[in-house]
């Protein structure tokens, strides 16, 4: 895939995992059946880049894996995706992954994880990428690496944070899209509704806040406030569901799409990606995704 031709540029985290799925969770010493057991990519940036390609957008990931097995899946997971992997350094540990054990008793999922001492170097090909795109979509890792890879807001590609956690003092101006939880929002600005504290970044900013707000949907402020309500589907998991609307609203506004209906369809692409038990399989294409949502209005 040339270069020239990325529209999104994904940086950050790259697991390679292994999901069970259990009534509830074992007790010490305890040997629990799984109903089922899963492996497939994770990591923020990671999943986004799926849910970016799987919605027809030309996509690419910049990040690290370790030279094993792990490594070597994963770019073969990105492959049959259609994801540019030209810009993934090999590190000096071992390719970062998850044991995750999901609970239908508890809906909820205890992660042990194994991460990279550091990213490697970005290569030219990363930098090159970035360089040439559209957008660069950051995760936790990926928005510490810009100065690295050359960019800044206003000199470069735009930029799209996905603020899951730690964002208390993040400075806002530094990015074009900020896509905290309603939860980071409330600790960034107690005392204030989420409108309210959404208007404040976003004015003092002069760029676009989104909160993410679990199955209740999702919010955004512009130039104005606007929201849209989640969709309910029969859960398996929620792993990497958040990840998932990011990658899925990036692609809306690739599109161009206005907000409002950004918000409803990304939320529907993350609610179908509950279908499945890992962050990937479950991702709808976007002839998928219309299906749906025609069958909902």
């Amino acid at each position: 895939m040339p270069v020239s031709n990325i529209q999104v540029v994904c940086v950050g985290v790259i697991t390679m995992d292994t999901i069970a799925l259990v009534d509830k969770y074992p007790s010490e010493d305890e040997r629990v059946i799984a109903s089922e057991i899963a492996r497939g990519g994770g990591g923020p940036a990671a999943v986004a880049a799926v849910a970016l390609a799987r919605l027809g957008i030309s996509t690419a990931i910049v990040g690290t894996i370790g030279d094993d097995a792990d490594g070597r899946e994963i770019l073969e997971i990105f492959k049959r995706e259609g994801v540019d992997t030209s810009g993934i350094s090999i590190g000096s540990t071992a390719t970062a992954g998850s044991v995750i054990v999901a609970s239908k008793e508890h809906s909820a999922r205890a992660i042990s994880t194994r991460q990279p001492v550091q990213q490697a170097a970005a290569n030219e090909a990363a930098k090159k990428l970035v360089a040439q795109a559209q957008w660069v979509h950051c995760d936790h890792v990926g928005i510490n690496r810009l100065a690295e890879l050359g960019i800044a807001r206003g000199n470069g590609p735009k930029i799209s944070f996905d603020a899951g956690y730690g964002v208390e003092t993040f400075d806002v101006s530094l990015v074009d899209l900020f896509v905290p939880t309603d939860r980071q929002m409330a600790l960034r600005h107690p005392g204030l509704s989420l409108e309210e504290a959404m208007a404040k970044d976003a004015k003092s900013a002069g760029n676009t806040v989104v909160a993410t707000c679990g199955s209740e949907g999702s919010a955004a402020y512009s130039d104005s406030y606007v929201s849209a309500p989640g969709f309910k589907v029969d859960v398996v998991s929620t792993l990497g569901a958040g990840d998932v609307f990011h990658g899925a609203l990036m692609a809306q506004v690739v599109e161009g799409r206005p907000m409002a209906e950004a918000l409803r369809r990304a939320n529907a692409v993350a609610a179908l990606s509950c279908l499945g038990l890992d962050g990937q399989s479950a991702i709808p294409t976007t002839k998928e995704l219309n299906t749906y949502l025609e069958a909902q209005s």
